[in-house]
């Protein structure tokens, strides 16, 4: 690989949710190097607005570039254009919010996020990452990825997100079980307290499941009309968007 290229993007690679802003030398000790050998990295970055830097605090962020390239990446997938009329309807006549999400090593990607109240405005969450284990989106997704599941616990990553959260290897692979014999996965308050998550697979025309949709609402709601009719709304949304992407049972 090219070094000057691999070090750019490893210094990319240290933004996160934690880490927003940093430091040249913060980026430094990240890469176990000296500030004066990231350096020119850093503000050719910078120059290309890849980096962006607060006068300031001297502060080094994330630019706006990488925002265009992103925006082009998300235009171009089939996927996101097909599914979202599916889930602006589904937001609309259910009342919920929904979203569109893949499985990147072993965690929840969202693509696309629909809310019940669009007029409400949210920081978007598009690109953003969550654990798979107690979130209704990952367990659909990893009920159909059994590879993916157990390299997840492998590596000790089954996330505590409440005290409702499944952390038990064998209690997750017992609920992957029931995932593939219902044909859709519920987040019974194991992401946040107070919400439950219904997910339901989509298929690409191979069959495969490359993604899945869900639909999110208060736990109060879901216990007075039943969870039946938020599952059949969700598999009905995911065979729309399966569908359209060719898939045939």
């Amino acid at each position: 690989m090219n070094a000057s290229v691999e070090r750019a993007l490893r210094i990319l690679a240290l933004f996160d949710e934690t880490h927003r802003e940093l430091t040249l030398s913060d980026i430094a000790k990240a890469l176990d190097t000296k500030s004066g050998s990231v350096y020119t990295t850093v503000f050719t970055l910078l120059a290309r607005n890849y980096l962006a830097r607060d006068p300031a605090t001297k502060r080094f962020r994330l630019g706006l570039e990488l925002l265009t390239r992103a925006d082009q990446v998300l235009s171009s997938l089939d996927l996101r254009t097909v599914a979202k009329p599916v889930l602006k309807t589904l937001a609309r006549e259910m009342a919920v919010n929904v979203h569109l999400a893949v499985l990147y090593e072993g965690s929840v990607m969202y693509l696309d996020r629909e809310e019940a109240a669009p007029g409400v405005v949210l920081v978007s969450i598009v690109g953003k990452r969550v654990p798979g284990n107690c979130t209704a989106l990952g367990k659909v997704l990893l009920a159909y990825n059994r590879d993916a599941l157990e390299q997840m616990i492998d590596r000790g990553e089954l996330a505590a997100m409440t005290h409702n959260s499944v952390v038990s290897p064998g209690a997750l692979r017992k609920e992957m079980e029931k995932i593939i014999r219902m044909g859709y996965a519920v987040d019974d308050e194991e992401f946040h307290e107070g919400t439950l998550c219904v997910a339901a697979p989509i298929r690409d025309y191979s069959g495969s499941v490359i993604a899945a949709v869900s639909i999110s609402l208060a736990k109060s709601r879901a216990k007075h009309e039943g969870i039946p009719a938020f599952a059949r709304s969700v598999l009905d949304g995911a065979k729309q968007v399966s569908d359209q992407l060719g898939y045939r049972e």
